[in-house]
């Protein structure tokens, strides 16, 4: 054994203060987002499905609108009955792949509605639904009173193996 046995003392070393910059913090969030979405697939059995929409949305309905409203106040009016809509979305709509609202960072009183479905099919299901019909009335009164003015597009999403 003689003199070239080295003993080496390990100490434990500070934080590393690149794991708590904000972009890490978001990387950290992220992952955690995708732990629990792995754990719901498993819970539901509906993990194979799941991580095969994050392969891309090919074949599937996309419906983008942007919304300008008269006020604030109508613009907050419609939030409150779209969050009802969105609500009942999440819940009970598994084939809606997107359903979220978007504030413009430029202007309050423009929204972009993002819309995705599975399929065309599956967004008629929507159209027909209760939450949906009573909504739609209601955002047709702000539209018919000239408070709201809607413009939208719509289509099928290509996914990038096609490109």
């Amino acid at each position: 054994f003689g003199s070239s046995l080295k003993i080496q003392v390990l100490t434990p070393s500070p934080r590393p203060t690149s794991l708590f910059t904000p972009m890490a913090k978001g990387l950290r969030c992220l992952i955690l987002l995708a732990s629990l979405l792995v754990v719901d697939g498993l819970a539901t059995g509906k993990l194979g499905k799941e991580l095969k929409k994050e392969k891309g949305y090919e074949g599937a309905w996309s419906l983008t609108i942007q919304l300008r409203f008269k006020d604030v106040a109508t613009r907050d009016e419609f939030l409150k009955s779209w969050g009802v809509l969105a609500r009942y979305v999440r819940d009970y709509e598994p084939f809606c792949l997107l359903f979220e609202a978007i504030q413009s960072d430029k202007d309050p009183l423009l929204l972009i509605v993002d819309e995705r479905y599975t399929d065309k099919d599956v967004y008629g299901k929507h159209r027909s639904s209760d939450a949906f019909n009573v909504f739609r009335p209601q955002m047709q009164k702000l539209q018919d009173a000239g408070r709201l003015q809607v413009l939208g597009e719509s289509g099928v999403g290509i996914s990038l193996k096609n490109i």
